[in-house]
């Protein structure tokens, strides 16, 4: 499959694994695969979904579990080194609201390797989708493609024709969490923590991941990545719904030049005030991020700081939020605003 992948492609150089962060973001002057299609992270060497991979402690793998109608998990290959530490549960949308599970492979399987759950919405596509989004969509009032709906209805019907990722079929992945933490049969049996269950999306998958924070109060906080509430056709934008969202939030995009949801995040941002939002932009930042970078670039340690700070109540990952000197706070490419972060209470004041 490895060389399959490779001839399709067509690419003579892969991408620079150890450089920086600053080198894991997309080239100007991407190479082209045989369709010429742009891959500004050149492309990730192959490996089969039950290889280990990512940078933390727990290597992870992805898998299609029994259960799951149309969705791939992403967690530790060994459960055991976990002992008594729960994982919480990460639910995750596409960009574009992409009806393919491996889609962001780099990104998943990261934050699963720091002893994670996580659960993407579409079955296993080929391997050639698991090169994460590469192509920026054109910008302000050029008609991005990414940003469109991507169908009618497609966020909000049960039964709605599955060619892309709606809410009902994240909901199904929560049920599926909380039902294999119940079963005794199950390798995840009592390893869940249900308390933090975050979605999480990208563009049209990040409007799916608000309206599913203001729908399911089985849900405790957010990220939205290069989007905002409402996009592409999603609900849950007006104050009411909005003020339904417990737990913190992550909003990162672009600026208003690369992004396309800049405005989106900004304004969703400005239309949150009940509970604690980091929002951050950076400057030449493109709307498909880091995410096609190895283990997703500066986009991946973000999440994965997020993640550590938000459920597990780590002060080092938090340094990267909170304070006046927090870690994104000192980068003079980043732009950031805060609410209630910087009160945050601690984990155990939370629940």
């Amino acid at each position: 499959m490895r060389s399959t992948m490779m001839v399709a492609l067509m690419v003579t150089a892969a991408a620079a694994g150890g450089a920086g962060i600053s080198a894991q973001k997309p080239t100007p002057t991407p190479q082209m695969d045989s369709r010429g299609l742009p891959l500004p992270f050149g492309v990730q060497p192959y490996y089969r979904p039950d290889v280990p991979l990512g940078s933390g402690p727990y290597k992870a793998v992805m898998a299609t579990e029994p259960g799951l109608s149309a969705h791939v998990a992403y967690y530790p290959a060994d459960l055991a080194p976990l002992g008594a530490k729960k994982m919480p549960v990460v639910i995750w949308a596409n960009g574009s609201c992409l009806y393919v599970g491996n889609r962001y492979r780099q990104l998943l399987t990261d934050i699963a390797s720091y002893g994670y759950l996580v659960v993407s919405g579409g079955p296993m596509g080929p391997v050639e989708n698991e090169v994460g989004p590469q192509s920026n969509p054109a910008g302000r009032g050029q008609g991005a493609a990414d940003a469109r709906p991507p169908q009618a209805n497609a966020a909000n019907a049960a039964g709605a024709p599955q060619q892309r990722v709606t809410v009902p079929l994240l909901k199904e992945a929560i049920d599926w969490a909380v039902k294999q933490n119940g079963d005794q049969t199950s390798r995840f049996y009592n390893k869940l923590d249900l308390n933090w269950i975050v979605p999480m999306g990208h563009s049209c998958g990040g409007g799916l991941a608000v309206q599913l924070a203001s729908e399911d109060a089985r849900v405790k906080g957010l990220g939205i990545w290069y989007s905002g509430a409402g996009l592409a056709g999603a609900r849950g934008n007006d104050p009411s719904s909005l003020l339904k969202i417990k737990g913190p939030v992550l909003i990162v995009t672009g600026d208003e030049k690369h992004d396309i949801a800049y405005g989106s995040g900004k304004s969703t941002f400005e239309a949150l005030n009940h509970t604690p939002v980091f929002y951050g932009w950076q400057d030449e930042l493109q709307h498909i991020g880091t995410f096609g970078a190895k283990n997703a670039g500066e986009n991946g340690m973000i999440a994965r700081s997020w993640l550590e700070w938000t459920t597990r109540n780590d002060q080092k990952a938090a340094a990267m939020f909170k304070g006046a000197s927090c870690t994104l706070c000192k980068d003079a490419t980043w732009h950031v605003q805060k609410k209630k972060i910087d009160e945050r209470p601690s984990k155990s004041t939370q629940r």
